[in-house]
């Protein structure tokens, strides 16, 4: 009966143990899982952050091509309906609602378009809504290697003042307006085109214009119903986008609606003016006192001959002269088929099938290398990741050093006022950082220690809290060593170093990861006394970084910002439990 009554007991603080182990298990998984689903997000983007299903963890553009498809079509057209659906002749609500294509014709598209001028085309995977480019990374990389990473080079030939090569921003291209025109003259504009030259095929799209002309009808005239449309030319077209535009006049009842979009809102770069209307251009110009010029063939630079064109088309020029040369235009007279669509959602569809692990790698890395160029390496001043590194190390070492000296005073020279001044360190811990805050940036200011790392290292040189774990652990160590030192001749600094440190390995080294922690982790105080940029640490980068990101940039930012500390307590959790329970024990 002993015996059984001490087996159902073994068996029941078995059972109590295996509880306690299931239970702090479950509570490692609820810590686990909202870091594991802030890396997933950090690697997802505008078209699928929302997706925080719990069996898609894993997003889902790791194992769905057509999902992949999606990221893809985001990420080409700059998270852009309007051009989206442009270039796929689709009425999409919105950019996840593409579907990936049974049509065929790709490769021949693609060879097509690798003929098109170059004011037929325009740059694709720009930035949207802060979020990373590839367009204006390369673009960065390969100024940086143009101007041999000299920002001051760039910025005298640009007559600019970027601080880093990641602050450049690219020319704005605006091929859908009536006049725009790429100011060539300007150095800035040079190299972009230079750089235009060395991108791969699938980086620079088409500039369509059958949905130009469809917009026109649909916002402008009939008030976006394609029944007024049908009603107005009678036709019978299902839907906007079987609407196409005629590459020359034509004939019927939208002839004055073409002549009218042709004349006044389509892009000069794409119209073809013939030379038949010579005459009629010297006319004009004779009419307006103007110097003879010959008709240009394409749209000056020139600001009053661009307007004296622009009058021409509107007014003046023979309505037979005048041709839309579009991409689409230019890919049907090859087909011989004036409604032909051009493949492009099926080219998009073949590069994603084509190139499916590379863009998987891209995407899931990309807002990491974002966070790192722009925040650890890059950012305002590209001093960000030194300061923090300085920051620590100068936390730790003053740790270390100012506080095991006072701690080791108080403890071998028993003052008769020792526990007033253990109280008033401790009274320190009673009042929240924030109420010494002011006086701390008044006093630095006086000083003049504002931006330095003095500011951040002085106020917090000394901690009661360290004082006070350090005394207490230096009282426990055995006097006996001491006085043996004190016998041979060893001076106290010599018994601190040969004594005192060896013993207090572990609780030095929760010192020094209470001072690392404390330095990686300060924002507040950093932010108030080193305001300058080129003074700001990770955390302060952060939360500029926090004000101008989409929220999944800021996810791989936390997760980055995250992993030193993780690191560090993984690899010193023997460190950190020695140092808690040795003193205990003590």
């Amino acid at each position: 009966m002993h015996i059984s009554r001490i087996g159902r007991k073994t068996t029941k603080v078995r059972l109590g143990i295996l509880a306690l182990y299931v239970v702090l298990c479950l509570g490692a998984v609820t810590t686990l899982y909202p870091f594991l689903l802030m890396l997933s997000t950090a690697t997802k983007s505008q078209s699928d952050f929302n997706d925080y299903a719990p069996a898609h963890l894993v997003p889902a553009y790791w194992r769905d091509d057509a999902a992949l498809y999606v990221k893809y079509l985001e990420d080409r057209y700059a998270n852009n309906l309007d051009e989206l659906n442009a270039a796929h002749s689709a009425d999409y609500a919105k950019v996840v609602a593409a579907r990936p294509p049974a049509g065929h014709g790709a490769a021949e598209w693609d060879a097509f378009c690798k003929t098109l001028p170059e004011n037929l085309l325009r740059s694709g995977f720009g930035e949207h809504e802060n979020a990373p480019s590839p367009l204006l990374v390369r673009f960065r990389d390969w100024l940086s290697e143009k101007y041999h990473g000299d920002i001051s080079a760039l910025n005298q030939a640009w007559r600019e003042e970027n601080i880093r090569f990641e602050t450049v921003t690219a020319p704005i291209e605006k091929p859908n307006l009536r006049a725009w025109m790429p100011a060539v003259e300007r150095p800035k504009v040079q190299d972009w085109l230079a750089f235009r030259k060395t991108l791969p095929a699938n980086y620079l799209v088409p500039t369509f214009g059958d949905a130009l002309w469809r917009r026109y009808l649909k916002e402008d005239v009939y008030e976006g119903k394609v029944e007024n449309l049908n009603a107005a030319w009678k036709t019978t077209y299902p839907s906007w986008s079987a609407v196409v535009l005629p590459p020359t006049a034509p004939q019927g009842l939208s002839y004055r609606d073409w002549e009218t979009f042709i004349r006044t809102k389509y892009p000069l770069r794409m119209l073809t003016v013939d030379r038949s209307a010579a005459p009629a251009w010297e006319a004009f110009l004779a009419k307006r006192k103007r110097p003879k010029l010959a008709l240009p063939i394409a749209p000056p630079l020139d600001g009053l001959s661009l307007t004296d064109l622009m009058e021409f088309i509107k007014s003046e020029a023979p309505i037979s002269a005048l041709r839309a040369d579009t991409p689409e235009n230019l890919w049907r007279a090859t087909l011989g088929n004036p409604t032909a669509q051009p493949p492009q959602a099926a080219s998009d569809w073949a590069f994603v099938k084509a190139h499916g692990g590379e863009l998987r790698r891209d995407f899931a890395v990309r807002n990491f290398v974002h966070v790192y160029r722009q925040l650890m390496t890059g950012g305002q001043s590209g001093r960000t990741l030194f300061n923090t590194v300085v920051f620590c190390v100068l936390a730790i070492l003053g740790a270390v050093i100012v506080n095991p000296l006072c701690a080791y005073a108080l403890s071998r020279y028993p003052l008769p006022y020792a526990y007033q001044v253990l109280l008033f360190l401790l009274a320190t811990m009673a009042f929240p950082a924030e109420v010494a805050m002011i006086p701390n940036f008044l006093l630095l200011k006086q000083l003049g220690l504002l931006n330095t790392f003095g500011a951040l290292i002085l106020p917090g040189l000394a901690n009661g809290y360290s004082i006070f774990l350090l005394k207490g652990f230096f009282d426990s160590l055995p006097k006996e060593l001491y006085e043996a030192g004190i016998l041979d001749g060893a001076t106290e600094l010599s018994m601190f170093g040969r004594i005192t440190l060896p013993l207090s390995l572990p609780i030095f080294s929760v010192i020094a990861l209470n001072a690392f922690t404390g330095a990686y982790g300060a924002f507040l105080f950093a932010l108030v006394v080193c305001q300058d940029p080129k003074m700001w640490t990770v955390m302060v980068a952060l939360y500029n970084l926090q004000s101008n990101a989409p929220q999944y940039v800021i996810f791989a930012a936390l997760t980055l910002a995250a992993l030193p500390i993780l690191i560090v307590f993984l690899a010193a959790q023997k460190v950190i439990l020695r140092g808690i329970v040795l003193p205990s024990f003590k």
